[in-house]
């Protein structure tokens, strides 16, 4: 995987690090709380400088995400197949894409501090790190009318 941009912020090293630790839930047996370890333990940055090309993410808001989309899992795939064109069912989607979409629901939904259009376009940078075409527009397309439905804007 390579970046879009030279380096993450804390926030957008977390939320990469939560599609990632979502997508490994799904293609596993382990338990979330063995994964979201492994993860801070062992794949974040340590303290040594240049170790990684983005920056320590922020633990907590790693933690939120986790447990948060898998606590709201139900409720958040429904919206999100609810929102996808007709036809189009979650199992269609490519793994790392529900995850994705499972955690930008879940902060548009959950975590009212964050505005909406930080939190879009966060999903649409992580998008381009994982798909090199066109999917960046459908994650904005189904993310703009999921915000809409779930936050006053």
């Amino acid at each position: 995987m390579t970046s879009s941009k030279s380096s993450f912020s804390p926030r957008r090293s977390a939320r990469l690090a939560a599609v990632q630790a979502l997508y490994q839930l799904d293609q596993s047996q382990d338990q979330l709380n063995k994964i979201v370890a492994e993860f801070i333990t062992y794949r974040f940055p340590n303290k040594r400088e240049g170790d990684f090309h983005y920056f320590k993410p922020d633990v907590e808001l790693f933690k939120s995400l986790t447990n948060g989309v898998t606590g709201n899992l139900k409720e958040i795939d429904e919206l999100i197949e609810s929102n996808l064109m007709q036809n189009w069912r979650l199992e269609r989607l490519p793994n790392v894409m529900l995850n994705l979409l499972r955690a930008a629901c879940f902060e548009l939904k959950y975590e009212s501090l964050v505005p909406t259009p930080v939190i879009i376009n966060e999903y649409i940078e992580i998008t381009k790190d994982f798909f090199p075409d066109t999917e960046s527009s459908f994650v904005n397309g189904i993310l703009d009318v999921i915000s809409k439905k779930v936050r006053e804007i």
